[in-house]
């Protein structure tokens, strides 16, 4: 290792302790961070971060533009290059005010870590989303012939996110005793391992989408999973067995009792199945954005739009939509809500969600 590539081995780990211990950023968004960087080590050959400069800067936004992809426009996006350049823009920043910096790295310099003002509207403009309808996902789990433990668990989580709305990266976690049988209240606990965006806890419930097929998947399989004799600390989604003749392979027909490595497993399951119903592949992340269409269906009053958007996890959409009043609704409160709308309880004189509200919940979901 070069003298160079030894400090800028160090600044980066004191880059990642600042994000994490000073900003509190999370382990996944500091590994984004980090491959941002790499990104800029590989096109300046790991030249030493101290010799940055404007032209190296330009040039560095001329490489992202131009280097190969695995896309299918066989270069990167412009989001991408766009928080590839930003990421790398806050460290060079971060760098340029550190004392062994501070002469050699010129915070005008890192100005130049930029799209054009066109091109990053492009990038933060977003992409339209495929969004499943309601019947595509009706073919999709109707579709699943269940015939072992592996179709059982791909129809129980495609069945579980579509009515619930929750993020895979939480599904994928979820364990046995996160989940009251009785009560049909899902408790999204970091504290007990369940990765939630911002390691928030969050109660949620089932949502009334007028549809109990899917709820009966999940159910099923749950008490199949009890009867196996799965434990409160087993994940109720696991990972396919694995390991028989050598580690790579995988089981055709039984699950393990392992979480999945990541939510890459449970995403593959549900490209498998959209796929094998004749359909394109639908990101587990556009079952929340249906749950928006579905709900949008339902005269709804404010009290009942805030208990929703907690279900789903947000803190802000009860101020977006005007419901002041219901700000310090608990958990407990909105499951009983939703409860309600599910059995038609719900007041009457509701009022469904205007466009714009539509449009707020959905680029909220988003995030």
């Amino acid at each position: 290792m070069t003298n160079s590539t030894h400090q800028n081995e160090l600044a980066k780990r004191r880059f990642y302790v600042h994000l994490k211990g000073g900003e509190g950023f999370a382990k996944d968004s500091v590994t984004k961070f980090a491959e941002a960087i790499a990104q800029w080590q590989k096109f300046s050959e790991d030249d030493d971060f101290s010799n940055f400069t404007k032209e190296k800067a330009m040039a560095f936004t001329d490489w992202l533009k131009a280097r190969d992809a695995k896309t299918d426009a066989g270069h990167l996006s412009m989001a991408t290059q766009y928080n590839y350049l930003r990421r790398v823009k806050r460290f060079f920043k971060w760098l340029s005010e550190q004392s062994d910096y501070k002469q050699k790295v010129r915070k005008t310099d890192v100005d130049f870590l930029r799209l054009s003002k066109k091109d990053a509207r492009i990038a933060t403009s977003g992409t339209t989303k495929r969004i499943p309808t309601f019947d595509e996902v009706k073919q999709i789990i109707e579709s699943i012939t269940v015939s072992n433990e592996i179709d059982m668990r791909d129809r129980a989580i495609i069945s579980f996110a579509l009515i619930t709305g929750m993020r895979i990266s939480a599904i994928t976690t979820i364990k046995m005793k996160n989940f009251d049988k009785e009560t049909k209240i899902i408790d999204q606990n970091p504290g007990d391992g369940v990765l939630t965006k911002n390691s928030k806890k969050i109660l949620t419930t089932f949502f009334p989408i007028g549809w109990s097929e899917p709820e009966r998947c999940f159910m099923e399989w749950y008490d199949h999973l009890l009867e196996k004799g799965a434990q409160p600390d087993d994940p109720i989604f696991p990972s396919t067995l694995k390991g028989f003749s050598n580690k790579s392979d995988y089981s055709k027909t039984l699950v393990s009792s392992d979480l999945w490595s990541s939510s890459g497993g449970a995403r593959k399951v549900f490209e498998k199945r959209c796929i094998n119903a004749g359909l394109h592949y639908f990101h587990p992340h556009s079952f929340r954005h249906l749950i928006v269409s579905i709900m949008s269906e339902t005269r709804l009053t404010e009290k009942e739009k805030r208990a929703i958007s907690m279900n789903l996890g947000h803190d802000n959409v009860g101020t977006t939509f005007g419901s002041y009043g219901y700000g310090g609704m608990s958990g407990e409160d909105a499951v009983k809500i939703v409860r309600k709308i599910t059995s038609g309880q719900g007041s009457e004189g509701g009022v469904g969600l205007s466009d714009q509200e539509r449009a707020i919940l959905e680029k909220l979901l988003g995030r």
